[in-house]
């Protein structure tokens, strides 16, 4: 599995100039915390690059200095969630030595859950806008679907940082794991904003299952 999300995050992240200088660095912060807050209240239909800007503290010009507009502040939360997810995963993985694939399936489940609980516009976007009939925010880079940066970063992380070992066909495995998981959780989260804890544990057991069936009978086979 090659890693060719890093051409299309750096090209097409939705940011128009990356800020160098500590206050520029906080400014854009800012904007995307103002933007989140307001994701949640107003929704995404309903967001607006002016009140963006008004409740960041900055002018809207501002905003459109460092974004392209709301498609690009999506697409810069999308990639500030999954890089708090990765950071995450880190510190779990480095607590818990011989880390299985469900074990880590378990975590990456938990992490989410605790992410939808309590990191602001999560629910309208999260990884890669899992919004039913929206568009992906996340930059396609040379791959068709913005997902497939989430499945790659994970595998790469999984394989590369944590220890696993490789899996047969990761491409198709991890795509099917993220959408079978997403699919769950927006199900689990539908009704209740701290989720329905039995369809999250189903969720569990169907992925832990899913992977200890791959790693247990399938010989491993060399990355894409």
């Amino acid at each position: 599995m090659t890693r060719c999300y890093v051409k299309g995050e750096m090209e097409n992240s939705g940011v128009r100039r990356r800020p160098v200088q500590q206050r520029s660095i906080e400014r854009v912060e800012r904007i995307l915390d103002a933007c989140a807050e307001l994701l949640d209240e107003v929704g995404f239909d309903a967001l607006t690059t002016a009140e963006v800007a008004r409740r960041a503290g900055v002018p809207p010009a501002t905003v459109y200095q460092f974004f392209d507009g709301r498609p690009g502040m999506m697409r810069a939360l999308a990639l500030r969630n999954l890089d708090l997810l990765l950071l995450q995963l880190r510190r779990r993985a480095d607590d818990e030595p011989g880390l299985t694939w469900p074990r880590a399936v378990e975590i990456v489940i938990e992490e989410t859950v605790g992410m939808r609980r309590t990191v602001p516009g999560f629910t309208v976007v999260d990884f890669a806008d899992t919004r039913v009939g929206g568009a992906s925010f996340l930059p396609p880079g040379q791959i068709p679907e913005g997902g497939d940066i989430l499945a790659e970063r994970l595998y790469d992380f999984a394989t590369g940082q944590a220890g696993l070992p490789p899996l047969p066909d990761p491409y198709r495995v991890m795509r099917l794991a993220i959408e079978t998981t997403g699919i769950a959780l927006r199900l689990a989260f539908q009704n209740s904003r701290d989720g329905d804890p039995a369809m999250i544990d189903q969720a569990r057991t169907l992925l832990t299952a899913y992977f200890a069936q791959l790693t247990r009978h399938r010989p491993a086979a060399p990355s894409r």
